[in-house]
């Protein structure tokens, strides 16, 4: 993506939802844009293989005033103008996801 001389260089170890454990590289802020939301967020980098380009957690949800709802898997969040937006899940890629990663953990 030629952002390497953006990471701001850090150790840190990760543990994946697979229960293996990695060392980051480093972290990078990078903006953050789903319509019309607009927001910078901070990633940790890690050098290896995985079904995610990016997780974005608790903090990132509060900053944009979202409620979550895991039964339907759905993030609403507010906009301008008084309306609520909705991102939506992929039911076909979370599985797709989740069996790259148990794959994964075996290997390791």
């Amino acid at each position: 993506m030629g952002l390497k001389t953006k990471i701001n260089k850090s150790a840190k170890s990760l543990t994946g939802f697979n229960g293996s454990t990695t060392v980051t590289v480093g972290t990078i802020d990078l903006g953050f844009y789903y319509p019309p939301v607009i927001s910078s967020q901070t990633f940790m980098v890690i050098d290896e293989a995985s079904p995610y380009n990016g997780i974005l957690g608790r903090p990132w949800i509060s900053k944009i005033n979202a409620v979550t709802s895991a039964t339907h898997q759905k993030i609403r969040y507010p906009i301008p103008g008084g309306s609520i937006d909705q991102i939506n899940s992929d039911q076909a890629m979370a599985r797709k996801c989740l069996a790259q990663g148990v794959k994964k953990g075996k290997q390791t």
